[in-house]
């Protein structure tokens, strides 16, 4: 069915819902963008134009072809007259009531027939359901910025999403050149959630003195071959939205001590320095390249010889047995978390183990699936080092996953 589709509604024109709306007309939609904003649906119709042309000018789209695409985008102030609407997507604010009147004006405008998805990137498609009578509709498409760029759709089944809205978002992302990975309706859903151990552990690192912003980030670019350091890329997406992100997954999920939102990231989002966007975060922008901007209250600390012991063993294995021994307790604090979340996710059926390898590569550009990654290293060695931070930290947020603890 999703291969076959010509007429959408993208819902909210703001960064995501622009992008949405020029990926689908440029795979030969006709799309129908609604603000409530004028002035908001103006600016996105300008930023397409400009994506449009940069592709016009390094010779990637015809002149014609750009003119066509910005012909199929109808924007519009009111959800109103969407008789050919096959799938609607809502983009707007991640706030469950504005997100109910959103679907209650679809299931209102739209056939019966047509899918209505979400591309809430953390809050539940169940509760978002409630707001429509047949909920058999309602999936979430959780794309990412820039939509029509990065490659993965993480596509979500609430509880009483029907199979074959499912199956439809699917075959729509396929159709668009996405890759399309199925999700469980859990907090985070599997991104949001497993990179949770990328972005808190370099925080608690840096609270702890043990090094500087630019220093982490260099281990991970440097040990992990990540392409971004956790701070780099928290300005990158803008501290307000990884902050609101973290809190909004750690309630859902219990508060677990893991998961916790860390102060330094509070007080600098309190203080309007936001990353990028802002020109100071993390690091400052305002000078022609970035410097640091927080500094780093450093401190000796000393590791059990238990700990030892399993960070070299967990280094040797993961890729950074040439660090010295700060970087390389940096290397194994981040990625024994976040292979520890992968593992939790992977426990509670978010999704497959290659389901969530899929979306951390293609979603954050992680160099390796994180499950593939633990398998490399080796599930025992994974939990001894797990076990080892978890006796010092002592407040149990390095507790092993079941998949790990099930290792012999």
């Amino acid at each position: 069915m999703g291969p076959g589709v010509n007429e959408i509604a993208v819902v909210g024109a703001g960064t995501m819902g622009a992008g949405i709306a020029q990926l689908a007309a440029s795979h030969g939609c006709r799309v129908h963008l609604f603000d409530v904003n004028r002035d908001v649906l103006d600016e996105a119709r300008e930023k397409i134009a400009q994506h449009l042309d940069r592709s016009v000018s390094k010779g990637r789209l015809a002149a014609t072809e750009r003119d066509v695409i910005l012909e199929r985008i109808r924007p519009a102030v009111a959800i109103e007259h969407l008789d050919g609407v096959e799938l609607a997507i809502e983009a707007v604010v991640e706030d469950l009531a504005a997100k109910h009147g959103v679907f209650a004006d679809l299931e209102r405008t739209t056939p019966r027939t047509a899918v209505l998805a979400s591309n809430t990137s953390s809050l539940s498609i169940t509760r978002i359901a409630e707001a429509v009578a047949d909920p058999g509709r309602v999936v979430g498409m959780h794309f990412f910025n820039p939509a029509p760029v990065l490659p993965l759709v993480e596509v979500i089944a609430g509880e009483r999403s029907a199979a074959e809205s499912v199956e439809w978002a699917v075959a729509a992302a396929r159709a668009w050149g996405k890759t399309p990975v199925r999700v469980k309706d859990t907090p985070g859903f599997i991104v949001n959630r497993v990179a949770r151990g990328f972005y808190l552990e370099a925080l608690r690192l840096l609270s702890e003195g043990v090094a500087g912003v630019d220093e982490i980030d260099a281990v991970m670019r440097t040990h992990g071959s990540f392409r971004m350091g956790p701070f780099e890329l928290m300005d990158l997406v803008g501290l307000d939205v990884n902050l609101a992100v973290s809190t909004s997954v750690w309630e859902q999920l219990g508060r677990p001590v893991r998961l916790e939102p860390h102060d330094i990231q509070r007080r600098l989002v309190e203080a309007d320095k936001l990353g990028c966007k802002t020109d100071c975060g993390f690091y400052r922008y305002d000078q022609g390249h970035k410097v640091p901007a927080q500094a780093v209250d450093r401190r000796s600390f000393l590791l059990s010889p238990l700990l030892s012991d399993a960070m070299l063993a967990f280094c040797a294995r993961a890729g950074a047995s040439h660090a010295g021994s700060t970087e390389q307790y940096v290397f194994a604090r981040i990625l024994a978390a976040i292979m520890n979340e992968a593992a939790f996710a992977f426990d509670e059926g978010v999704a497959s183990s290659d389901g969530i390898d899929l979306a951390m590569q293609k979603g954050t550009n992680y160099p390796k699936g994180p499950l593939a990654w633990a398998d490399e290293v080796g599930h025992r060695t994974v939990r001894g080092v797990l076990r080892a931070l978890n006796q010092s930290a002592g407040d149990g947020r390095y507790e092993p996953a079941r998949l790990f603890q099930q290792a012999t």
